[in-house]
């Protein structure tokens, strides 16, 4: 079982692995001030405790991948019978704004550099360093249970009908 940390930040407590909390530098050397860092894989699983905590009659999902140069994550929210969430409403603007928090920083297409912005703090003054280059929020219905539930019908009705085809047993 891993050990996991915790920390509070925006009045929600948060849980990440404890490799997250970085307490010596890349040559061993203790910090003064530990730092929490957060990539690519941990921006999702905050999100979603965000979201157990504020809305959890919504549903969310997320994916993460590296690529040369960076790294990206994706964060889908819907409602709970899987139909897009109004982008107008109080609960995607509150959504929104959070996971954008967590990027690290912007790309600007003038210059053709990434720009990085200011790490965050936790409630408690912990730096919270955000290394997600590319973070997407998707308002997106769920596909895949509608896939799957597509798929299941299928095969049922391909078993109804192989089964009333079959001769009966002798």
């Amino acid at each position: 079982m891993k050990k996991k940390m915790k920390f509070v930040w925006c009045g929600i407590n948060f849980e990440l692995p404890a490799e997250c909390l970085r307490t010596t530098d890349y040559w061993g050397k203790t910090l003064d001030n530990p730092y929490i860092s957060i990539g690519r894989k941990e921006c999702p699983a905050i999100a979603k405790q965000f979201m157990k905590a504020k809305y959890p009659h919504l549903l969310v999902w997320g994916s993460s991948e590296t690529f040369a140069n960076g790294n990206s994550a994706t964060i889908n929210v819907c409602n709970a019978d899987g139909s897009d969430l109004n982008v107008a409403s109080k609960e995607w603007n509150d959504i929104y704004t959070f996971v954008r928090q967590m990027s690290a920083g912007r790309y600007d297409g003038w210059s053709e550099s990434y720009e990085y912005g200011e790490p965050g703090k936790s409630d408690n003054g912990t730096k919270l360093d955000f290394g997600t280059k590319y973070l997407h929020i998707a308002n997106k219905k769920m596909l895949f249970l509608q896939s799957v539930s597509a798929l299941l019908s299928a095969r049922y009705k391909l078993l109804a009908t192989t089964a009333s085809t079959k001769p009966p047993p002798a």
